[in-house]
């Protein structure tokens, strides 16, 4: 069958998008993947920046949707009409068939990224809930003067040590992987300036985006996982990230440590902070 190889791929609004694989659509989201094999579609529908994906269904029944919205307006047109113009000559396509029993779906695990930004998160949102707590424990004491430290403070001290945990984390997940995976090096293809590929134990060629010139590049990636890869650096570079991200991390604990101690002194003697007493 023929599929135009021009086709373009419709990236949609929330890390969104659909695209031509084989003899069928894949559709992505950030926490799945649906496989909708042509056979399944109806027709695509394009309008304005929405692109529908409208599956075959007995008649009289509701018609299943897949909808991308935020797409590129002449991108989606082009796309709905490229597949469009193919879908009559789909083998097996029924369009009085229930096509959702065709598509397949399967979650999607959360990227390393994902979790580590996750995981700082959940830490920046601790240090915020724990500002939050204890503003309430300087107003019910009485000595609101002290907020006026206590929240410009605490906010800076929380982005120090978002920004300090992420610094430490890109260094030991380096770290790692060049004390205990596998370096080797990686060929640039010369049709795409940036990417490079490498292959894995498995004899799988995976590939690596970076801009740093060259015919070849030296990788480092975990044997148990192959996607898992890294660029070294140089040294320097390697351990001016350690120091700022330890700095960062140890100025906000410490400075986390004074709030909470003069939260407690404002609870305790609201007078002793002001000079009152």
């Amino acid at each position: 069958m023929p599929i135009t190889p021009s086709t373009p791929v419709v990236q949609g609004a929330k890390k969104s998008s659909l695209q031509l694989d084989g003899d069928a659509l894949l559709l992505r989201r950030p926490h799945e993947e649906a496989l909708i094999p042509l056979a399944a579609v109806e027709r695509i529908r394009a309008e304005g920046r929405s692109v529908s994906v409208e599956l075959t269904a007995p008649a009289g029944s509701t018609r299943y949707v897949h909808r991308i919205d935020g797409a590129s307006e002449a991108g989606a047109a082009m796309f709905a009409e490229r597949v469009n113009a193919v879908l009559p000559g789909t083998p097996g396509r029924d369009t009085a068939a229930d096509g959702t029993a065709l598509v397949e779906t399967r979650a999607l695990p959360l990227t390393r990224r994902a979790r580590k930004l996750r995981r700082i998160g959940w830490l920046s949102g601790g240090a915020l809930g724990l500002i939050v707590l204890a503003c309430v424990a300087v107003a019910v004491s009485g000595d609101p003067a002290t907020l006026i430290a206590l929240i410009p403070g605490g906010l800076v001290m929380t982005a120090a040590l978002a920004v300090g945990t992420n610094a430490l984390a890109n260094w030991y997940r380096e770290w790692r992987l060049t004390r205990h995976g596998i370096t080797a090096f990686a060929a640039e293809v010369p049709e795409r300036p940036g990417m490079y590929l490498y292959t894995d134990p498995a004899g799988r060629i995976r590939h690596v985006f970076t801009w740093a010139g060259g015919i070849a590049v030296k990788v480092s990636y975990d044997p148990a996982d192959p996607g898992n890869v890294v660029l070294p650096r140089a040294a320097l570079f390697r351990r001016g990230e350690l120091a700022l991200g330890a700095f960062l991390a140890f100025v906000a604990l410490l400075g986390f440590a004074g709030l909470i101690a003069l939260t407690v002194l404002a609870f305790v003697d609201p007078g002793a902070i002001s000079g009152t007493t």
